[in-house]
């Protein structure tokens, strides 16, 4: 079985399922869609066990800044966003490049499906997001954000376009 056939024929199960697992890690998608999920670190590891667990890919990450306006640590950085929907502050997309998970192992998993593959490849982002935190973001040319303490990422989940919240 391929990915998408393995989405297709599951997709009611997989939305409402998705739509839990957003509502229970607090993720804020940006728009209508699955894209720029935005979610906070503490939040970020179960959160994707739990999109592994169902058997989404997470194809890419974007990085935003969180600004809390009872700690605002400098903030906002970034070109703006939306108020969040669980906390009470809002978000700013950062500048800084995104985030594309293993393409190989992505095509691999598009053209034959299997979820360890998934949990697996998914882990690898996560790795990968976590080594990238380590290293402070680039605000301008001259400043960057110490310890990164308001970056958190927008999570791509590998579905069709066509696939809408509801």
């Amino acid at each position: 079985m391929k990915y998408f056939e393995y989405l297709d024929s599951n997709k009611r199960s997989l939305v409402e399922q998705i739509e839990l697992i957003f509502t229970l890690y607090q993720v804020q998608p940006v728009g209508s869609g699955y894209i720029d999920c935005i979610i906070m670190r503490n939040n970020l590891k179960p959160f994707i066990d739990e999109i592994s667990a169902i058997g989404v890919i997470i194809s890419d990450v974007s990085w935003w800044c969180y600004f809390d306006p009872l700690n605002p640590k400098g903030c906002p950085h970034g070109m703006g966003g939306p108020k969040s929907e669980y906390y009470d502050g809002w978000f700013s997309e950062l500048q800084n490049d995104m985030f594309e998970a293993n393409k190989e192992k992505v095509d691999a998993l598009i053209n034959s499906y299997d979820k360890r593959c998934v949990k697996s490849t998914n882990m690898q982002t996560l790795e990968e997001i976590e080594n990238t935190l380590k290293v402070p973001f680039r605000y301008t040319h001259s400043e960057y954000i110490p310890g990164n303490e308001c970056v958190v990422t927008g999570i791509w989940l590998h579905v069709p376009d066509d696939w809408k919240r509801y």
